[in-house]
């Protein structure tokens, strides 16, 4: 067995596990660090962010986009968009923002994000990273023992002073985010909260998938519990065989997934309004006008110019109306008030959760009372620490959950090296 002696040994070297390295060696450059990786590689799930650009934070930045039992102690760690900005401008990323607030890398690609940083830690500092390796223990003695094994199943052992879970959660589970930080809490009687899926598509009961797969269209989406409306989400909204999908979807499914697993009673479901600029009168004098207009056109055509066909013909077919070859003009006014209001509010009822396959982001994790959020140090094991995703805080899509891992992994590196983070 090979022994390994570091000051501060990182598990996970996903997006705050980087950042913990990094803002230690600008913080101490002589401490020696080591990032223990599953993957063949750090940074894997980081790549895969932003569709390949690295939506990495927000102009917009408030605790009250952020979610778990720990979202009330979100703001001791969150700092503004301009200190991650200006962090990454220390080590060499330049960023811009777009219309929505979204901040990205200059060079619009996610792979500087994560040169900048390993360049940074790996010039400036002494970061070894050891990839292919498994932790499989931690133990706390006068140092903390890990016990790990690497490639060809070499076992090793690592010594440090200090250890950083940095792990991330179940999401994406194709890029190795299988929760292995969790076998590890448990078996330091570390509590954390149930845990399930968010940023991830609405599984829906509902026929008229099969007409809409593969369909975007911009609009808003409303979800109620219990005839509550919990909250109303706009942008893109995509279709699939089973699900709905897009950003504003993604946004509302942390709602969803919760009200299933916490079982929960009562009813649930998500309304489209496909003209969001309309009001309801608005859209039904619409549609009254395309009559008289165009009364001669057959259904079939009846809303081209703002509805895809295949959309329109899904509409009709919730409404009831299933022949296509009608003129316009034989539309009745209940037909056209019931076509109208499906266009403002066409329910769509989920039923089940999503899954972690295709989640964004794991929801749950350690909870409050384990963390010293001046330190994001465990209440248990001194020099013990947490950060990113692994901690029971989930933001919304927009750049939200990148800013917490970069902010909770530098609040790691301050404690770390005595510096004063919470000013």
């Amino acid at each position: 067995m090979s022994v390994l002696q570091y000051d501060i040994a990182i598990i996970g070297g996903g997006c705050s596990g980087l950042m913990t390295a990094t803002a230690i060696v600008k913080n101490n450059p002589k401490l020696k660090v080591v990032i223990i990786e599953k993957n063949s590689r750090v940074g894997r799930k980081l790549l895969a962010t932003g569709n390949g650009r690295c939506n990495l934070s927000n102009t917009r930045i408030s605790p009250e986009f952020y979610f778990g039992t720990c979202q009330p102690y979100v703001a001791t760690i969150l700092k503004d968009c301009d200190f991650v900005r200006n962090y990454f401008s220390d080590v060499g990323l330049l960023t811009v923002s777009d219309n929505e607030g979204r901040i990205y890398p200059l060079s619009n690609h996610v792979n500087a994000v994560l040169d900048c940083m390993r360049n940074y830690y790996q010039t400036f500092g002494k970061v070894d990273e050891l990839c292919n390796t498994v932790v499989k223990s931690v133990q706390r003695r006068k140092r903390y023992l890990l016990d790990c094994v690497g490639e060809d199943s070499e076992k090793i052992r690592i010594v440090a002073e200090n250890v950083v879970l940095s792990c991330g959660g179940k999401a994406s589970p194709k890029l190795s985010t299988d929760g292995m930080g969790y076998d590890i809490l448990n078996n330091l009687h570390i509590t954390t909260s149930v845990l399930f899926p968010s940023l991830v598509p609405v599984i829906c009961k509902d026929t008229l998938l099969n007409m809409l797969k593969g369909i975007r269209v911009k609009g808003s989406a409303s979800l109620y519990i219990n005839n509550n409306m919990i909250s109303t989400q706009y942008g893109e909204i995509q279709f699939n065989e089973k699900t709905i999908s897009g950003i504003c979807i993604f946004q509302l499914s942390r709602y969803v997934n919760e009200f299933f697993v916490s079982g929960k009673k009562g009813s649930i479901r998500i309304a489209l309004d496909l003209l969001p600029d309309y009001s309801q009168s608005q859209c039904s004098q619409l549609l009254f006008q395309r009559v008289q207009q165009f009364g001669k056109y057959e259904l079939a055509i009846f809303f081209d110019g703002f509805l895809h066909q295949k959309v329109a013909s899904a509409l009709f077919r919730k409404c009831g109306i299933r022949d296509l070859h009608r003129k316009s003009a034989t539309l009745t006014k209940k037909e056209i008030f019931l076509l109208s209001h499906t266009l403002k509010q066409w329910e769509f009822i989920p039923e089940q959760t999503g899954s972690f396959e295709n989640a964004q982001i794991t929801a749950g994790g350690i909870v409050p009372a384990e963390i010293d959020f001046l330190r994001m140090e465990s209440v248990k094991y001194r020099h013990l620490y947490f950060c990113g995703e692994v901690v029971d805080v989930d933001g919304l899509c927009g750049g939200y959950n990148l800013h917490w891992a970069w902010c909770s992994g530098i609040a790691v590196a301050y404690a770390i090296t005595g510096k004063i983070y919470n000013d």
